[in-house]
Order: structure tokens, then sequence, then C-alpha cells
């Protein structure tokens, strides 16, 4: 029967701590994630167990039954799981529309705030904190021997089930139910494992002799087993002496937990599924520790002796996962160059990321997880009785407050993870000393042994500290991301700082001069030496390319939509720059900046002066908040929001992209505020993107999208029902033109063909689009760390800027002519590199010497056009017609890409001609017309086309691409209201494509084509 409650305590450890990561997320939603909201959630989740096993162990020799007392609670804090998303979102609801508003900017909204948070956890932890002196006493009654193995089972089973628990909540149930299903599948877990401890309980009692321990309420725990007498003048001085233990070692123990974690971000990543990978590892080494203990607990016959050589070792074990540390940089190298970037990769990846976590935690934490065991087996056997399991916990769990606010709050920013490292290995090993010093005398002396631990704690600290180096640019070399170490010789380390919430390193490359800005490895943010280069000095204008043109197009396109705004708020220090350009117009007079980490403030004075308004200005202001909590607590509105926070994978920013955010954020906004969101493309893919456009969709009447250099998007949304149009001039103001008098031109052609989509041309997808990114079913956060393993790129959204055909452009009207200017200002721009190639092929059409405009690549597109012309001049037929036809399109595209709605008609009328002189097959004929229909949208004449073409094509599979040809022909029907032949077209052609049937193009076909057939269908019922 033990071995029930053994299974049955399994459950309940794996609940806990599904609860402990669900709260933590839950509470994060409501008071933010910056490093002291973390903190003082876990240190209410903590105390609330400390004073629920303080509470319980005065208690529980009273009861004469405390099993029945562990179904109650079980029940409870079960029920209570049942219903809490509907409490919290009560609470947080009643918060925000009433609390917030009421109380805004004053003291007492912090008060209040924390007030709701503790509320709303506090109740279920004091009772959580009652179940292991509850399930001990009762088990401890019922076995009647073997005390110290009883503890160390119900210690293992509890951490099992707590190591298990967190990895199934966070890598299956909160993808499978969200936040709300994993909570209810917790609180049945309570349910299941109250009821089935009650059936387990009067099967037991039946089992048992009249004159059992059960049926004897007076019966004590067995410490009468204790095989010698301790050395220790005094039940009270021992007592206060494994007390103190217990609770220094818990707070040395979460020293290292925190140091671990942060370490190992820089290792393994953090994201979300990192952190839980690293939890469970710290965990399972508790249960292992506690699980080799289990056979020799009740043997040993000096614990104060055992308890100290344990405490000794964990410290020593701690300092040893230094060098193991530094040698996991290449580990993690070697395990990204064997995995393939697939699933299956992904997942090997995972396992090994574990055992990593295991090979750098394990050793420690096995020490650790006897201690508990061994402290309340002495305390037993010391006459201390059942109120010493719940003391012990509640000791226990205070250390773990201590350590959480020691650690997180205070040594991690004043001495960085190494020397943090230290200290907790020092408690450690000095508490293993001083229990060495009270054990009872030994053969060789308690003296000597007491001297040699000191003096080997004190030797092998000093050779730690000294001998082992944590390299700056080893540590913050991003390997997890790129599978590559950065040598010191190639970057120098201008700045690096170890935060509350991640570390922040500055460095500059010698080869090239960039500097860049990374946070916990990962660039944020980067420079080129021509933003510091005076705009007398005479050089070559620079195209903007890479972090530079996002980091000047996001504020300033945003801006371009609200251009007399007066009070601008940015979520995101990075670079600095966006708060350097908005503070560029004359007409604001107020910019606040939010950042979550302070370290990141310090770390962007690396590019001052480019970004010296942001420090210099008097009308710039830097809150070091969380966003959500910023806002809530400020309840005022803005002309202008943008928020560029760091990539979604890391732990806790995809909050910053869901429909819950974008709800409040829209009503912080003034009446003709715009708001500017910033998302990247790469790492990611179209559905994990259309997921954030999702969740903005539903909460704005009005946005636009544009693709800024290759791999980010800006969205500028609105509440009112029509984004005002862009007024570029905004890029002519003097301080601007000063800031940006390196680089190529912006002019109003260019920054027209940022543009992708608006609301109008996504609504037919997203209107019922099935799962967009929520706070409580945060697809994003689970999804994005695998596409960033498998180097996912979300290509739908630059095919759309990059296909000859702009979709989109054709249901808006929004028609572009070929563009004027040769040199590209931004070439990673599709649209803006394809428009630049025309104007270069034009010019030298013209006689102009320009082919050197930009490089190699406008040197091989004049060498194709001018081969073309030859071709075209010679008086013989194509020996390749397919070929022939392949060569016209490109050359097509070098001239007129970027355009839209407008045919190169010379260079049609042409192909006409050479198609009439060497009398060219039909279906080259047919695909001509339907690429002039297309290019001209002149839809009439693609459809027809296309129509002829379409059996030729499926039979023979070449002169066109299915691809182009679906793309086309359904527009073409679309627009000629032919709805049946759209759906012919897309179904026929589907089975050809190339595509995912994921790709962003492939699903606006179909919901345009679906859209089409509801409206026929709705004007059939009338």
């Amino acid at each position: 029967m033990i071995r029930a409650f053994y299974l049955l305590f399994v459950l309940s450890g794996a609940a806990g701590l599904i609860y402990e990561s669900i709260w933590t997320r839950y509470l994060g939603l409501f008071v933010g994630h910056d490093a002291y909201a973390q903190i003082i959630v876990l240190v209410i989740f903590l105390g609330g167990m400390s004073a629920g096993a303080m509470a319980i162990s005065r208690w529980t020799e009273r009861m004469r039954e405390p099993l029945y007392g562990y179904v109650a609670v079980e029940f409870v804090v079960g029920c209570i799981g049942l219903f809490f998303h509907d409490i919290f979102q009560g609470v947080s609801g009643w918060a925000y529309q009433s609390m917030y508003p009421a109380l805004a900017g004053s003291w007492a909204l912090t008060a209040a705030k924390w007030g709701l948070a503790s509320s709303l956890i506090l109740p279920q932890s004091v009772l959580l904190g009652m179940t292991f002196p509850l399930m001990t006493a009762g088990v401890l009654r019922l076995s009647g021997r073997q005390p110290g193995r009883t503890l160390s089972m119900l210690y293992f089973s509890n951490s099992l089930g707590a190591a298990i628990g967190v990895l199934v909540a966070g890598f299956y149930l909160v993808g499978l139910a969200g936040l709300p299903g994993t909570l209810l599948a917790a609180a049945m877990l309570n349910l299941v494992v109250a009821g089935a401890t009650i059936i387990v309980i009067v099967a037991a009692r039946s089992a048992e002799p009249e004159d059992g321990p059960l049926s004897r309420g007076d019966e004590r725990p067995a410490s009468a087993t204790a095989r010698a007498p301790l050395a220790q003048s005094g039940r009270g001085g021992l007592e206060r002496l494994l007390l103190f233990t217990s609770l220094g070692t818990a707070v040395a123990s979460f020293i290292y937990e925190i140091d671990w974690i942060r370490m190992l971000a820089l290792v393994v990543g953090s994201a979300t599924h990192s952190f839980e990978l690293m939890l469970s590892a710290f965990i399972l080494g508790l249960a292992f520790g506690a699980w080799w203990i289990r056979e020799r607990a009740d043997q040993i016959s000096d614990p104060l002796r055992t308890l100290g050589l344990v405490q000794w070792a964990m410290g020593v074990l701690a300092l040893a996962t230094l060098p193991l540390y530094v040698y996991s940089f290449e580990w993690i190298a070697a395990l990204l160059a064997t995995f393939a970037r697939s699933d299956a990769g992904y997942t090997g990846f995972t396992i090994a990321r574990y055992a990593l976590c295991l090979v750098i935690m394990l050793p420690a934490t096995f020490c650790a997880g006897m201690t508990l065991p061994l402290i309340t087996r002495t305390l037993l056997a010391n006459g201390s009785g059942e109120r010493a399991i719940g003391a012990v916990y509640a000791w226990n769990t205070l250390g773990s407050i201590l350590g959480v606010v020691a650690g997180g709050l205070l040594l991690m920013p004043l001495i960085g993870l190494k020397a943090m490292l230290i200290v907790g290995a020092a408690i450690d090993m000095g508490i293993g000393v001083l229990l060495l010093s009270r054990a009872k005398p030994s053969a060789t002396g308690p003296r000597r042994l007491v001297l040699a631990t000191a003096g080997g704690a004190i030797a092998f600290t000093a050779l730690i500290s000294v001998g082992v180096r944590l390299e700056s640019n080893l540590l913050a070399s991003g390997v997890y991301r790129t599978g590559t170490l950065v040598s010191p010789a190639d970057r120098d380390m201008h700045f690096y700082r170890d935060g509350r919430t991640a570390t922040v390193s500055g460095t500059k490359v010698k080869s090239s001069g960039i500097l860049s800005l990374a946070t916990n490895g990962k660039p944020d943010a980067s420079l080129t030496p021509a933003w510091y280069l005076p705009c007398d000095v005479i050089a070559a204008p620079s195209p903007l390319l890479a972090d530079a043109a996002t980091q000047t197009l996001l504020p300033l396109v945003t801006l371009a939509h609200a251009p007399r705004a007066e009070t601008a708020a940015i979520i995101g220090q990075g670079s600095g720059m966006s708060s350097h350009l908005l503070l560029g117009n004359s007409t604001l007079r107020e910019l606040v900046t939010i950042e979550i980490e302070p370290q990141m403030i310090e770390g962007s004075r690396i590019f001052y002066p480019a970004n010296r308004r942001a420090f210099d200005d008097p009308r710039s202001r830097v809150v070091i908040d969380d966003a959500k909590s910023f806002f809530a607590s400020e309840h005022r509105r803005y002309d202008l929001i943008m928020s560029e926070p760091s990539n979604p994978w890391v732990s806790g920013v995809s909050g910053l992209f869901t429909a819950e955010f974008y709800a409040r954020i829209s009503k912080y906004l003034s009446d003709d505020g715009v708001f500017g969101q910033w998302l990247h493309v790469y790492e990611l893919d179209d559905g994990l993107v259309l997921s954030v456009l999702a969740a903005l969709h539903r909460n704005f009447p009005s946005y636009e999208a544009y693709l800024v250099p290759n791999g980010d998007l800006l969205i500028v949304a609105s509440n009112r029902g029509r984004l005002p149009a862009p007024d570029w001039s905004v890029f002519r103001s003097s301080a601007l033109q000063q800031d940006l008098c390196r680089f190529v031109p912006l002019t109003p052609g260019v920054l027209n063909s940022l543009h992708i989509a608006g609301r109008a041309e996504l609504a037919p997808l997203l209107d019922s689009y099935a799962q967009p990114n929520s706070d409580y079913y945060p697809v994003l956060d689970l999804g994005a760390e695998r596409r960033r393993f498998r180097h996912d790129f979300a290509a739908g959204f630059p095919a759309l800027s990059a296909d000859w055909f702009n979709l989109l452009a054709s249901l808006s009207g929004r028609r572009a002519a070929p563009g004027s200017e040769a040199m590209p200002a931004l070439p990673e721009n599709p649209r803006v590199r394809a428009r630049a190639l025309g104007a270069l092929l034009r010019s030298v059409n013209e006689g102009e010497r320009s082919d050197t405009a930009f490089g190699p690549v406008s040197r091989q597109a004049v060498y194709q056009w001018r081969m073309w012309q030859a071709t075209a001049a010679a008086n013989q037929p194509p020996s390749n017609w397919q070929l022939w036809l392949e060569q016209a399109n490109a050359i097509d595209q070098l001239r007129n890409g970027g355009t839209a709605g407008t045919a190169d008609e010379e260079f049609y009328a042409t192909l006409t001609r050479l198609m009439d002189r060497h009398g060219a097959p039909t279906p080259v004929r047919d695909v001509v017309e339907f690429r002039h229909g297309i290019a001209s949208w002149n839809f009439a004449e693609a459809s027809a086309a296309a129509d002829r073409l379409l059996p030729v094509a499926m039979r023979e599979q070449r002169w066109i691409s299915a691809d182009e040809l679906r793309d086309g022909l359904v527009f073409a029907k679309l627009h000629l209201r032919d709805v049946a032949g759209a759906r012919q077209a897309l179904d026929t052609l589907a089975r050809f494509s190339s595509r995912s049937p994921r790709d962003l193009r492939s699903l606006l076909l179909g919901s345009y084509v679906e859209t089409a057939e509801r409206l026929r269908g709705s004007v059939a019922q009338r």
C-alpha cells in the first residue's frame, strides 16, 4: 500500500509544478515580466508554501489521520484550479477597467496590484505547502518502520513528478489546450489524487490489524529507530542547527538555480522551452539524490557528519560546474552541427540539451536531494515529532525565497555569473564545515576533518576562481543560434553586463567596424561606421542594410502616418536609434522609452553619438518597466506607440504580440494615434507570422504592412476606419537629413515600394483565422524556437514583394510605375532592388554608362540585357522556345520588376514581332499574352490566354510554372467575377504547385476564392 502513496505523490508533484509554471504565466500577464515582478511572483508562491508548511506542522500531531487532511487539501486545490482561469479573467478585467484608471500614477496602484496578484495564488500556495507534511506524517504512521526510507521516497516521488510535470505542461499540454486547459489538467490530477488517496486509505485500514498504526490516532512517527544517540547537547540546539541548515542549503540551491539558468541561457538559448528543460533537470537531480539516500538514511550512525560531508560536496560540485560550463559552448556547437535542421533534428537537439543541463546541474543537485530527507530523519530520531516535517519544509522554502531575492536582485547585477556561483558554493561548504564541527568525535578526530574540509574548500575555491575564466566573447557568442564560436581576435568587447533579466554585450567587429548590441548572445541592434562619418566628408553614399535599415524605417515610416504626433512611446530600447530619429521631428514634445532591462540602456551607449538625442534631448525619458505594466499604470494616451521588442522566441517577449496586448494598447492611442509593430519573418514560418497579424487584425480597424529589409515586417495600425496615408516629407526634416546624409536618399518612390498589404487585402484570410496568437493560447511562444532551430523563413511575405505579379496590388488598385532611381537605397528589399535594376537597364538602353551602379548584380543584369538585345536582333528562330520564354520573362522582370498594373508595351511589341517573324508555337504566344494581360491588369486578355494554355500546361507541364499560372488565372477570374472559374483553376493546378499548402500565397488564394463563393451564395439566397 505504501507504494500506492508514492505513486499518488508523483501525480501531486506533477500538478504542483504545472500550477507553478502556469500561475507564473498568468501573473506575468497581470504584473509584467520584469525582474522584480518575476521574483515577487516566485516569492508569493514560495512564501505561501512556507506558511502552509509551517502552519500545518503545528497541527499534524493532533490529527487522528493526516492523510484525510491531505485529501481535503488536494480536493480544495483542484476545485480552485477548475475555476482559476475565470477568476483571473474577472479580476484582471476589473483591474484594467476600474482599478488602474482610478489609481493611475499613485503609489496605491502598486500596492493594490500586488495585493490582487497575491490574492490570486497565495491561498492555493498555502494549501500546496501543506501537502508534503500531511502526506509524510500519514505515510510514516502507516509504515511504522524505516522513516528515513519513507521520507526519501516521498521526496523522490514528489520531485520526480515535478520534473515530469514541467516538461509535460510546457511541451505538450499548453500547445494542446492552452493555459486554461493545462490548469484544468492539473486540477483534474488533484481531484484524482484526492479520490484515489481515499481508496488507498480505506484499503490500508482494512489490511491493518485492529491495533495497527492507523487505528491509533495517538501513534507518533517511528523516531525510536535511531541507532545511536547524537553527540549534541540538547534537542533545541540540534533542531536550530538543522533548521538553519535547511534554510541555508535552500539559499545556496536557489542561487545555483538562478545562476545556472542564466548561464545555460547563453548556451542553449533563452526560449521558454529552454527554461523548462533547465528547471526539470534541476528538480530531477533533487529526485535522484533522494532516491539514492533512501536505503542509507536509516543506517547512518552519525547523521551530522554525513550531512556535513554532503553539504561540503555540494559546494565543491557546484564550483566544478564552471570548467564544464566553459566546454559546454563547444558541445552545443557540435550538437548543432550533428542534428539536421528538421523536426526530428529538433527533437534530438532538445533531448541533447536536456542531457547537457543534467551534466551541469545533476552533481550538485544530487547532493541537495539528500539534505532534506537526512535533516528530517535526524530530527525525528531526536524526538522532535511530526512537526519537524513541516518545520524543515517551511524553513527550506523560506531559504528558497531568500536565495531568489539575493540571487536575482542583488548578486547577479552586482557581481555577475561566476562570482555568484562561488558565493552559493561558499554557503554550502561553510554549512558543511559547521556541521562537521558539531558532529560526534570519530576515530580520526573531528578537528582534522574540519580543518581538511575547510582548507579544501578554500583551496578549491581559489583554484576555480583563478583557473577558470568566463571569457565575455565566449559567453556572448550566441552559439545556440549560429553553431559557431567567435574568436576574441575577430571582435572587441566594448560592453558586458549580467543584468537582472539578461546578459547584455556590446561588440565591435574588427574587420568591418560594425558595432553590435546583443542580449544573451542574440544581436538586437547594430550600426555601421557610416553612421559616424561627418556629412562634409567626401564619400559615395551608402545603401541602408540589415539592422540599420530596420532601425531607420521602423520609427520614420510609423511617424509618416502621424506626422504631427506630439507624444510617443517606444517599447524596447535596442540601439536607441528609434528614439533618436523620432526626436528629429520638431513637433514631438515628449518621448518615453520603456525598457525591461536596465543594462540595455547602458549598453546602447556604445552607439553614441549616433543615437545622441535618446540620451541628450530633454524631451526623452526612459522608464525601466514591463510595457504592459507601464501602460496600465500610466493610463494615458499617446499619438504614436511603437513596439520593437526582442525576438518572440525569447521567453516572455511573445506576450507583446498577442490579441490581448493589442486590445489594451489600442486604448492607449489618441484619436488620431498610430501603433507600429515590428516583427521579423526570418526564423519563423508564414503560420506564426499570420497568428500575430490575426491578433492585430481583431483589434485594429485599419493597418498597413511594410516589408522593411528582407527579414522584417512593420505593421502600422490605427483605431480609425482608415489609416492616414503616409506623409513622406517627415524624412526631409533638417535633423533627419543630417542623420541620413551618408546614405542613398529615401525617396517617396522607394518608400512606397515597401508596402505589401493592408487590412482589406488580408481580411479574407484573417477574418476567420483559426487561432490568433493569444496570452492564453501562446502559439507564437510555443512554435518560435522550433522554427528558429529549423532556420525557417516566412517566405510568403517577402514573396509578395518579390513575385513578378503583385497579387495584392491588383486588389487595392495600387499601380506602381517603373522606378527612376538606379541606385538602390534599400537593396535587401526585393521590390526596391528590382525597381533600381529596371532603372539601370533603361538608362543603359539610353546610352548612359551606369552598369556599375551597384556591383556584380547590376553588371550581370546589364550583361543579360545586352545578350537579349543580340538575340532579338538575330535573324534566326530560337533553337529552344522554352528557353526563349524563360529568357524573355527574366528580361521583363529585370526591366520592369517592382511595378504593378503596367506593362512594358515596347518590350511586348518586340516579343510579338519576334514570334510572328519566326512562327512561334501557340503555347508560347499564349504565355506571352497571359503575362502581358497580368502585367497590365487586362484580366480578360490574361483569362482567355490562360484558358487556352491550361490544358497544354497540365498535359506537358512546361512553358509556364503551375504556380505562376495559378496565381494569375485565379486572380483574373476573380476580377472578372467568374467565381466558378477561379475555383476550378485553384483546385486543378493545386496538385502541380511546388509551394506548401501553408505558404501565404496559397492561403491567400484559397481565402479569396472562398470569400467570393460565400458572397455569391448570399446573393443567390436573396
